[in-house]
């Protein structure tokens, strides 16, 4: 986005831990919006189980509306990232005394923090999907008929609370890792713990579409 925006640069730390906090309101918006598209279909389920055709496809509808273009934005998002770390490389460096600044660690709390909300987020998400998936199970033993879209219709909660604790843990490191590289004086992006976070998100999401392909009403 800032490359986009043709906005001046620096490698600034707090540059960085701005840009990491935009990034991850994106990815939490989009994986929002991937749960919500699945707690969509399985109320067009309920509703068509209930005899509410129009709901039903309204919720259908919205389905389709929300869970395809978000993870296809997440590819797009995660490849804006890497552009943005490359334009922010190309800035002029800081002087060192503008990494020991106070306020540097600063950032880096409220960038841990933003992993943790994030991760928290994910967590809580994924468990009101299985809850709901518990609700349909219990409803269709009352009901005596079948509320399910087949066997990928569970798990996919337990996908979002897999990737919630990911967020913890590498936000927890990568905090831990930035303090003591400022008490060292010098601060860099660390490019492993951004390549992992990728290929982990990335296979999340591509689990994700596997799946809704598999249980698209």
């Amino acid at each position: 986005m800032m490359l986009l925006r043709r906005l001046p640069t620096a490698r600034e730390p707090r540059l960085y831990m701005a840009l990491e906090r935009t990034y991850l309101g994106y990815f939490k918006f989009l994986f929002i919006a991937i749960g919500t598209g699945l707690l969509s279909a399985r109320l067009a389920v309920l509703f068509h189980a209930l005899h509410y055709g129009h709901l039903a496809h309204f919720f259908t509808e919205l389905f389709r509306l929300l869970t395809w273009p978000a993870i296809i934005l997440v590819f797009l998002v995660g490849f804006w990232f890497m552009t943005d770390l490359e334009h922010i490389g190309k800035g002029i460096t800081v002087a060192a005394k503008e990494i020991i600044d106070p306020r540097i660690y600063m950032a880096a709390e409220r960038t841990f923090l933003a992993w943790v909300r994030t991760g928290i987020g994910l967590i809580a998400f994924g468990f009101v999907i299985e809850k709901f998936d518990f609700f349909l199970e219990q409803l269709s033993v009352m009901l005596h008929t079948k509320l399910t879209m087949g066997e990928g219709f569970s798990g996919m909660g337990i996908v979002f609370i897999l990737l919630g604790v990911t967020n913890l843990v590498i936000g927890g490191i990568n905090f831990i890792r930035t303090v003591r590289k400022v008490d060292q004086g010098e601060y860099h992006i660390n490019k492993f713990l951004y390549g992992l976070y990728g290929v982990i998100l990335l296979t999340i999401t591509g689990v994700l579409a596997v799946m809704i392909i598999r249980v698209s009403p």
